[in-house]
């Protein structure tokens, strides 16, 4: 668990860095946030991932 920070994250889906995470249908993991709402944000990817498959990727968690 973490409250602020960089910090690595399990990601479903390919992620561009600055894109927006949210929780994804996959237990413990995240997934760009196409239509991001207020409070539904986990992180700023910090890093591109340019596969489908689940895999770990650092994030920006609280003020990024």
């Amino acid at each position: 668990i973490a409250l602020a920070g960089r910090v690595p994250c399990w990601v479903v889906g390919r992620v561009k860095k600055g894109d927006m995470l949210t929780t994804a249908s996959t237990y413990g993991c995240a997934v760009k946030a196409n239509n991001p709402t207020l409070g539904s944000i986990v992180g700023k990817a910090l890093e591109d991932k340019d596969f489908s498959e689940a895999g770990v990727i650092q994030i920006a968690v609280g003020r990024a």
